[in-house]
Order: C-alpha cells, then sequence, then structure tokens
C-alpha cells in the first residue's frame, strides 16, 4: 500500500473508467460482425481461396507501433477485413482438398462467440459447473461413439497434438511410472509427427522409438509389430506402447486396430489410437466397420475441428482408465483447496495440464444439438462418397494415375502426361519432379488448394474431401483445373 497518496488524492484519481461501448453501440459492432461473417459464408465459393503474403509485404502492410490512442472499433474492423483475413488460405471453401480440411458450422462459430463473449474458466467444477456437465456429456458421447467403457475419462483439448501428449503421459505414469529408460514404443513411418514430438517432450529419445513396416495399403504390420517386440524383449529391453492410426494424414489409411489390440495385449503394451482425423467416422456404419478395434484402445485422440465441423481449436483426449488420468495430472496446491472436488464433481484441470482452459465442449454441445447425430451422420457418409467419386473421375482422367485409394476421405494420384513411359530410364525422377511442379502451380494459383506428399520413392498429390459444403461440381471443377496445370506444368518440364 503506497502510503505518499492521501485517500481524498485516490478518490479523486479514480475515474470509473471501463473499456465497454454503450449498449446500442455494442449491439452495432456486434452486428457487423455477424453480417461479415454470414457474407463470406455465402460468397466463399466464388472468393478465391485466399493470399499468401511475403513476409516484407506483410511488414509493410500491417507492422506499426503501439498506437497510444484507438481508433475505435468500426476503422479497426474494416482495416482487419481488408488488410488481414485476405492474406490467408480459407480452410473451410469447398475446393480446400488439401491437408485435412476444417469447415466449422455456422452453429459452432456462434458457439464460440459465446464462449468468448462469456470468457467461462473452466478448469474447476466450482466455478463452471454447467459448463463442466455439458463437457461430460460430450465426452460421454465419444465414449459411446467409440465404444469405449463408462469408466473412461477425457477432457478436451486444444488439438491433436496436446491431446497426444495427454494421453502418452497417463500411459509412461501408469505403466512406466515416468521411469523412460529401456523403454520401447512403436509406431510406424506413416504416424502423424505429432506422437514423435509428445514421445520428444516425455523424455524419449529417437532410437526408443522404433518403427514398425507397414503393408502395401501403408498400414501398420500387427506381425512385424509381434516380431520387434519378442526381439526387443530379448535384448533386455522395455516394450511399453504401440501407436496406431485411424485415419493417417498421407493416405487416410486406418490400421488394423483389432490385431494391433490383440498383440497389445499379449505383451501388455499400452494401445493408443490417434483417431484426431478419422475418428468420427465411427457415426457411420461403413466408418465403424473400418475402425474395429477402436474400442480397445487405452487411449484415443480425437479432433472436432476436422470432421466434427469445429472451429479451431478444439482436440479430445480419452484415456480408458479415467482414475489413471486424474492420477497423472492432479496437484492440489494450497490456493486449490477452495475449488478441491471429488469423483462426482469433475474438476477438468485434474485430467490435464491446463488450470485456465476455455469452454471448448459447449462448440462441440451446440453442433450437435443444433444438428443432431443423424445429419452429422449423413455429412460424414456424403464426404466419404465425394471422395470415392473423385477418385473414379480421377482414374477415368488420360493423365492422372491414382496411387492410393479413398480410405476416410483422402486418395492419392499424380500427373503423368500421356504416353509416357515409365520404364524409361529417369521416369520416376521426371515424374517426381513434373508433380512438384504441379502442387507449386495449383497452391500458387489459389483457385483449388492441394497438398502433396512421399510415399516411398514417389512424389504424390493428396485430395481430401472434408468439407460440408463441398459438391460434385465443385469435384469436377478441380479436376479441370488439375489437368490445366498438369498440362502447363508438363509443357514447363520439358522444355
Amino acid at each position: 500500500m503506497s502510503l505518499d497518496v492521501s485517500l481524498q488524492e485516490l478518490e479523486a484519481r479514480i475515474r470509473d473508467i471501463s473499456l465497454d461501448a454503450d449498449p446500442e453501440t455494442m449491439r452495432r459492432d456486434g452486428y457487423r460482425v455477424v453480417d461479415w461473417l454470414v457474407e463470406r459464408v455465402t460468397r466463399l465459393r466464388a472468393s478465391p481461396l485466399g493470399y499468401e503474403l511475403r513476409r516484407e509485404e506483410a511488414e509493410k502492410l500491417l507492422r506499426e507501433a503501439m498506437p497510444e490512442q484507438g481508433a475505435g472499433f468500426a476503422p479497426t474492423f474494416d482495416e482487419y477485413a481488408s488488410k488481414v483475413a485476405p492474406n490467408a488460405v480459407q480452410l473451410d471453401h469447398p475446393r480446400f482438398f488439401a491437408f485435412i480440411p476444417s469447415a466449422p458450422s455456422f452453429a459452432s462459430v456462434l458457439a464460440e462467440a459465446l464462449v468468448a463473449g462469456t470468457n467461462v474458466f473452466a478448469g474447476t467444477w466450482l466455478e463452471s459447473s454447467g459448463p463442466s456437465q455439458v463437457e461430460l456429456v460430450v465426452i460421454d458421447w465419444f465414449k459411446q461413439m467409440l465404444g469405449l467403457p463408462e469408466r473412461a475419462a477425457g477432457l478436451m483439448v486444444s488439438g491433436g497434438s496436446v491431446a497426444n501428449l495427454t494421453a502418452l503421459a497417463v500411459a509412461r505414469r501408469r505403466a512406466l511410472n515416468d521411469e523412460v529408460r529401456d523403454a520401447v514404443v512403436y509406431l510406424c513411418d506413416q504416424t502423424h509427427a505429432s506422437i514423435d514430438r509428445a514421445l520428444r517432450i516425455l523424455g524419449f529419445e529417437a532410437h526408443q522409438l522404433h518403427r514398425v513396416a507397414t503393408d502395401s495399403a501403408y498400414r501398420l504390420n500387427p506381425r512385424d509389430l509381434e516380431l520387434q517386440v519378442a526381439r526387443d524383449r530379448d535384448r533386455g529391453l522395455r516394450p511399453f506402447a504401440v501407436v496406431a492410426s485411424a485415419g493417417t494424414t498421407n493416405t487416410g489409411a486406418v490400421d488394423p486396430l483389432a490385431e494391433v489390440a490383440e498383440v497389445a495385449s499379449r505383451h501388455r503394451l499400452w494401445f493408443h489410437v490417434d483417431a484426431a482425423y478419422g475418428g468420427f467416422a465411427a457415426l457411420t456404419e461403413r466408418g465403424r466397420r473400418l475402425l474395429a478395434g477402436v474400442d480397445r484402445a487405452d487411449s484415443v485422440v480425437l479432433d472436432p475441428h476436422k470432421w466434427f465441423y469445429c472451429p479451431f481449436e478444439a482436440g479430445c483426449a480419452i484415456v480408458r482408465d479415467g482414475a489413471a488420468m486424474r492420477e497423472t495430472f492432479r496437484i492440489l496446491p494450497e490456493y486449490m483447496r477452495d475449488v478441491a472436488r471429488e469423483e462426482q464433481e469433475v474438476n477438468f484441470c485434474d485430467y490435464g495440464v491446463q488450470l485456465t482452459r476455455s469452454f471448448r465442449a459447449l462448440k462441440v454441445w451446440m453442433t450437435v444439438k443444433t444438428h443432431g447425430a443423424a445429419r452429422l451422420r449423413e455429412v460424414i457418409d456424403q464426404c466419404l462418397d465425394l471422395a470415392d467419386y473423385a477418385s473414379r473421375l480421377f482414374a477415368d482422367s488420360p493423365c492422372l494415375e491414382l496411387v492410393t485409394g479413398p480410405e476416410l476421405g483422402v486418395f492419392t494420384f499424380r500427373y503423368v502426361p500421356r504416353g509416357f513411359s515409365k520404364s524409361a530410364p529417369g521416369a520416376e525422377d521426371f515424374l517426381n519432379c513434373l508433380n512438384q511442379d504441379l502442387v507449386a502451380r495449383i497452391i500458387a494459383e489459389r483457385r483449388l488448394m492441394l497438398s502433396s506428399t512421399w510415399l516411398g520413392p514417389r512424389h504424390v498429390l493428396r485430395f481430401c474431401v472434408l468439407n460440408h459444403r463441398t459438391r460434385k461440381d465443385d469435384v469436377r471443377e478441380a479436376l479441370k483445373l488439375i489437368e490445366e496445370c498438369g498440362r502447363e506444368s508438363e509443357a514447363r518440364v520439358t522444355s
């Protein structure tokens, strides 16, 4: 307390200022944002996919000192709309087929606005009993969808990377008591890089990550897994966990989960399934068949901001042994004694790394409540059908070659000139160069967005359908643009 300022001086100094505008101004500013968002969605198909600035362009456009005086919301918003928003790729564009697209529903966007507007602290039951109950309900929906037991526990996190880290931290604690020396984790060359990063953070060295062979469909091979586990045990190592994928980024492949689960059970391995992308296919009949065995996982990761149509950030980690999850993360310092709760009233801060955490479950809850599981199932089925439809059109093209067929909305292909002999010397190098030029050309034009990857020695392009706004016309337009850009790349590379 400052003693050199009198109480009267303090009373005169405090002017009761606030950052709130009057109600009418707040409504006007809010309507401005909503109107802009609605207009953006309605013109999305006709708009370019967005632009990428060079760093010097971005600096020139946006660099400034911290302003001393505010300009007000309207001109600030106009600057955002004219300078910032156009210079980002629109992942929810109907012709965005790259990486794993994200196309939130408008209901989930409004839910996110409610989360920001109410600024709920979703770390403890005391401060968020209603939001915490919503999160429990959402986690139970996911558990039921995947066939996980009632005792499983989970929480919403920022995305698959943190979800994988969270789940594997529980695995390390429960199976190894946090002692990682000589422990071995099994994964394959198609496993998402977030697994490698999570294991590095958790103290595993690169030599403790053993890569299992994949089959011709780029799926983890259970037989090779079994052989490696037996060999490592004979060498005095401690086989600890196996990571399987339910929808790889490269090809959409789903590992043979039931067979991997059998190997994990025989050898007492923690069975982790990264279903960040493909897990929500379990809502559909064909998805459930493809994901058979996921119900045996010790931990599962999901990303509602992918195939469940929620805005970033929305990930989910679920652990079969819910008590182990709480045991891993719960720490109760003196300043948290007032909010301590037992099993019935859940403090989500006890189940992950965050104490301060937002109400991420609301956008999932409002999406499902608004549209219903049946409608979401129809949309996911439509995406699967569109990927199949696209792959057949591409296979019929005289200059495109299908490399891997559609799996969970993803297939891969490459451009091969008509009459080209793939057995000629240097043919593969030429095709790789040609397809690298093609994907760069497509990205630069911004009429379509694709991404590429390597499958062994072959450079291939990926086509991924997850967007609820994508239509057959978008697929046909994409094919037309790919063939057109391919001819331009062919002319350039052969000149």
